[in-house]
């Protein structure tokens, strides 16, 4: 079936009329005969023997990747592909593909005030952050270096010239940039010229400033957009180091930049990858995100990528290795309210950034027209005649270029914009930066409007902001209905996504290449803008990484990792100065209104002040996943092609994962009891001491652990434990989802230890 997928993909990646596509070669490194004293030399002779099939003028090697993954991309023939993937020193050839980015108040709802004694102030700066996004706009104040020491001594990378950018450009906060562009001009060449693009660092989009100013932005007095979210803006690491890796360009992202991204920030000595976007749902031996993030992985790089924005559809997780912190998004407790006030004295409430306070639009009543329902993105055909003066109502499905039908409207007279997001925002929570004042409201509010305009012939309305409410306005957080959810369908047994994190209406940084909407048509300039997405979600945990790296510098990956998702909260918090986490109910989930489940959530909402200091972690080695991998009855070969070894399975049998959820089939529960082994190690010198308890749904399904006491003797210690799930004996049914968590709590009361457990049908969930 797997060859079926590949040559699907081939089919797919084909893209233009000779024949001729970009693909990237992963090789064994030792099979280089011994003639050739450099691998490159290696690869073009490889090229070169596929000549005496019709030649391509334009089969050139692109990239030559030395580490972690060893090998080349080129463009080719379909018969040189052929003529190569028949040669003994290729393990794999796979076709370049195009990837999709995903796409303040949150340091502060996440507990991380500046006064806060509990953070460095010195190792932080230590940290090192490799974004692989759009790049840069460096002359930015969240990128200044003010009371920045010096330059990591670990830091081997680059400042990289190019237009408009040069090395002056990088400092102590911004320590290195460069581009790959060689895969996306190798698949666009010069044809893709739609917006204007700085080949270099400097970014012409917006989103790799937003996210590098999330994760680690200085603090930046008098922020806001608009006169919106005022105040300080800061982020999550604000003394963590940047290192720019763009890859991305005005049509997407080419896998082939992506792997020499990869390779750079590793030879760079990042600390952690940022990565805000998306690699398809393939088994990890052709999933080249999945093999270049084990190498990243491996050499004990912590990577954090957003979980999609493909909700609220089940099982549409990406990024969904075990190595990768998947990341959903999920809300703040900031709101930008707004007022549709009809003239039928029915009020509905809504959220803007872009219709002003004291606006004109608040003084008087104004047409109110319905130009009706889109779910996609055709050449919009609005009549000016029928929209000039009005306020425009229209509601969409799907992800429609919301946008860009909001200038359209604006060129075409309206004078201002009411908008229903469909099941991507049911609430109408997301708040967007139109060219024309708009009101996002939900589905219940839409319907409300539709039915008066459609029972008035003269329906009107008048609209008004009520500005920020910087906290308190709501319950928080709660899982944004866009973000992706699990299960995961590669690998039903990994829990998918591992975390949430903010993700909804957050302000960042912003480049001045470019109006906040991104459209062409957009003069505006702002040096802040306000953004949704797990893109947004991503950084703030790439931030808390840094953080913990910088309290525990020896810690790896699994550490971190571990350490957040057993801290994370599974309550909506109300922020409060003098108890800033009190309990409340559990997180919901936008798109149902009902509690939120770990396929929505992961094992929780990140609460970095806890996970600096954990007290246990599930800590794993590389022969661990290497086992993992084994257990998905991968081969040899496409073992060596994800771990770049020759990798064994070993012998032991502890092939399950040591991973911090658990995450059960009820099928296999229903033909008899499941026991999961878990192991953890103390990091906390003065807690030794824990207790197990259960917590969950009683019936349908018992869930024990076995010992109920772990004793540790000291730093650090690891002691095992057993989770034994079967079914009630009592129960007939399968119940198709049970969630629940055993917590290890320490015996003073310093530390809850929580490792989530849901059980599931991969009948219902997956298969269906």
């Amino acid at each position: 079936m797997f060859h079926l997928i590949f040559a699907f993909i081939f089919l797919l990646s084909v893209n233009n009329s000779n024949g001729t596509n970009t693909f990237i070669a992963l090789v064994d490194p030792l099979s280089k005969p011994s003639p050739f004293l450099r691998h490159d030399h290696w690869y073009a002779s490889i090229i070169s023997s596929s000549y005496y099939y019709p030649a391509s003028s334009s089969s050139s090697i692109i990239h030559v990747y030395n580490a972690p993954i060893h090998g080349f991309s080129a463009t080719l023939t379909h018969d040189q592909v052929k003529s190569i993937r028949k040669h003994p020193g290729i393990l794999s050839l796979f076709p370049d593909r195009v990837l999709h980015l995903h796409t303040t108040r949150s340091p502060s709802f996440l507990g991380l005030q500046n006064t806060n004694p509990s953070f460095p102030n010195t190792s932080e700066s230590n940290t090192i952050i490799g974004f692989i996004d759009t790049g840069i706009w460096p002359e930015h104040p969240s990128f200044s270096d003010h009371n920045l020491g010096p330059i990591p001594v670990h830091w081997k990378g680059q400042c990289k010239n190019g237009f408009k950018f040069n090395r002056t450009n990088c400092n102590r906060k911004i320590i290195g940039a460069t581009f790959f562009s060689g895969g996306y001009d190798a698949w666009f060449g010069q044809s893709d010229k739609r917006f204007k693009e700085f080949r270099s660092p400097r970014d012409s989009d917006g989103h790799g400033t937003h996210v590098a100013s999330i994760a680690a932005g200085s603090p930046v007095t008098g922020s806001g957009f608009f006169g919106f979210a005022a105040g300080l803006a800061r982020g999550i690491a604000p003394r963590a180091r940047i290192a720019v890796y763009k890859v991305c360009w005005a049509s997407g992202c080419l896998l082939s930049d992506i792997c020499k991204a990869f390779e750079t920030a590793i030879a760079d000595g990042v600390d952690i990858i940022s990565l805000s976007l998306g690699s398809s749902r393939l088994p990890f031996y052709l999933d080249l995100v999945a093999i270049v993030s084990f190498r990243a992985f491996s050499k004990g790089i912590f990577i954090a990528a957003s979980a999609g924005n493909g909700g609220p559809t089940l099982a549409s997780v990406a990024n969904e290795p075990p190595w990768i912190t998947t990341v959903g998004a999920g809300t703040i407790d900031r709101d930008f309210p707004a007022t549709i006030h009809l003239k039928n004295n029915v009020a509905l409430l809504g959220t803007s950034i872009t219709l002003m306070p004291n606006d004109k639009l608040a003084r008087k009543f104004y047409p109110l027209h319905f130009v009706g329902k889109f779910n996609s993105s055709p050449k919009f055909n609005i009549s000016r005649r029928s929209i000039e003066g009005k306020i425009v109502f229209y509601r969409t499905e799907g992800h429609v270029s919301r946008l860009s039908f909001g200038a359209v409207l604006k060129r075409a007279g309206a004078i201002a914009m009411i908008i229903s997001h469909g099941d991507i925002d049911p609430n109408g929570i997301v708040s967007e930066p139109h060219v024309i004042p708009t009101i996002s409201i939900g589905v219940l509010e839409a319907k409300g409007i539709e039915n008066y305009i459609l029972s008035n012939e003269n329906a009107m309305a008048k609209i008004s902001s009520q500005g920020t409410i910087p906290m308190h306005a709501k319950p928080a957080p709660i899982v944004a209905s866009f973000s992706s959810r699990g299960p995961n369908s590669l690998v039903p047994g990994i829990l998918k996504p591992d975390i949430i994190a903010p993700g909804v209406n957050i302000l960042g940084a912003w480049t001045g290449a470019v109006g906040p909407s991104g459209l062409k048509s957009d003069h505006r300039r702002s040096r802040f803008n306000v953004m949704s997405g797990t893109s947004m979600a991503c950084p703030h945990v790439s931030g808390a990484a840094a953080l913990i790296k910088s309290e525990h510098p020896h810690w790896g990956p699994n550490e971190i990792k571990s350490a957040l998702m057993t801290t994370s909260i599974v309550r909506k918090r109300y922020y409060n100065r003098k108890k800033p986490f009190s309990g409340s109910s559990p997180i919901s989930d936008e798109s149902s209104g009902n509690a939120a489940t770990p396929f929505e959530l992961g094992s929780g909402h990140m609460l970095p002040i806890k996970a600096m200091n954990p007290g246990l972690v599930f800590d794993l080695e590389e022969q661990d996943y290497v086992n993992f991998l084994c257990q998905l009855n991968y081969t040899k070969k496409q073992l060596q092609i994800i771990t770049g070894q020759k990798s064994s399975c070993s012998n032991d049998g502890t092939w399950q994962l040591n991973y911090p959820a658990v995450a059960v089939e009820a099928e296999k529960v229903r033909h008899g009891a499941v026991e999961v082994a878990r192991k953890m190690t103390n990091v906390d010198a003065f807690s030794r001491e824990y207790k197990a308890k259960i917590v969950g749904p009683k019936g349908y399904y018992k869930v024990d652990v076995k010992p109920k006491k772990l004793k540790f003797s000291g730093v650090p210690h690891r002691l095992s434990f057993r989770i034994f799930i079967e079914k009630e004996n009592s129960v007939q049914e399968m119940k198709n989802l049970w969630f629940g968590a055993v917590i290890w709590r320490e015996k003073l009361g310093k530390h809850n230890v929580k490792c989530p457990i849901v059980i599931f049908s991969a009948t219902q969930y997956i298969l269906n």
